[in-house]
């Protein structure tokens, strides 16, 4: 199936679901049982295909900020793919973020967080880090001797999915997760992520939208507002924010305080070099490629000055 075939096949199935909307209950039974019968003439691959095509992604984002005396586009490299999971897909796996919040409140996970105020519960796969120098003077970053659970197979799953459907390059393939729990009023304050994980790194949407703020100045004012955002963009459910280039190391970005609760999976790769002692590269995250299909490119525009 070629790439023209793929749009045909792609638009009868979206026309067909449009077509439903003003039929009766029974004319959409109906209807709905003919798109699985259209459905099944393909193939599983090619069903696949007509799903990478579905996918919305945008690349253009432009923020022009003065950094060191030059103007900046802050968020070239930043890129947002929607549609990315499917309501059952986000179902399962918030179910699996709920059964890993449970375990890591009981103590049965080694990194399992839930910091005081208005932070928000983090669970850490595939390796130990550090946010912020600690106390005892230990700089942010991975900890090399610190042991942790290895990725669960469903985010396995999940990371094989970025690869194949051109959300994340095949040369950086994650290994390591946060997972991110927010609770009505839960935020994360202005930074940029540290330099011990590779570019591009991921942040997966699930449960409710909000918002993420990026600008070179952002900082959090002792009032709790906000300083220094020049860009606000809204995350939907199942979408995939990936950042790369300035979006990812000029640019500072944090998550407000959410109005309900949300849950995130930012999916990162390690820097050899930082790896912890322990770690072995995971089997089934060896060697993925990317579907092949002819995307096309983004063509809407979203600008700030």
């Amino acid at each position: 199936m070629n790439a023209s075939q793929i749009n045909v096949a792609s638009d009868r199935f979206c026309s067909l679901e449009q077509d439903a909307v003003d039929m009766t209950l029974e004319d959409q039974e109906d209807a709905c049982r003919y798109a699985r019968r259209e459905k099944h003439n393909f193939s599983r691959e090619q069903r696949k295909l007509i799903q990478v095509m579905n996918v919305k992604r945008k690349r253009d984002f432009l923020c022009l900020e003065n950094v060191n005396g030059e103007m900046v586009n802050i968020l070239e490299g930043l890129e947002l793919h929607t549609d990315v999971f499917n309501a059952v897909e986000q179902q399962k796996i918030v179910d699996k973020v709920c059964e890993l919040q449970e375990k890591a409140r009981k103590g049965e996970l080694k990194r399992g967080f839930t910091p005081k105020g208005k932070g928000r519960s983090a669970i850490q796969f595939g390796c130990c880090f550090n946010y912020r120098t600690s106390k005892a003077g230990t700089p942010a970053g991975i900890l090399r001797h610190e042991t942790v659970e290895p990725l669960p197979a469903l985010f396995k799953v999940i990371i094989r999915r970025l690869v194949e459907w051109h959300v994340l390059p095949p040369t950086c393939v994650p290994d390591c997760c946060v997972v991110n729990i927010y609770d009505e009023g839960d935020c994360i304050p202005p930074h940029v992520d540290n330099h011990d994980f590779l570019r591009p790194f991921c942040t997966v949407s699930f449960l409710s939208e909000c918002n993420i703020l990026f600008g070179s100045n952002l900082k959090l004012e002792e009032n709790g507002e906000y300083s220094g955002g020049s860009y606000s963009l809204p995350l939907p459910v199942g979408s995939v924010l990936v950042l790369n280039g300035n979006g990812a190391n000029v640019a500072k970005h944090c998550v407000p305080e959410v109005p309900t609760k949300r849950i995130s999976i930012t999916f990162r790769k390690m820097n050899e070099s930082k790896r912890p002692i322990w770690f072995t590269p995971e089997p089934d995250l060896q060697w993925i490629q990317p579907l092949q299909v002819e995307l096309e490119s983004s063509s809407s525009s979203d600008h700030v000055y």
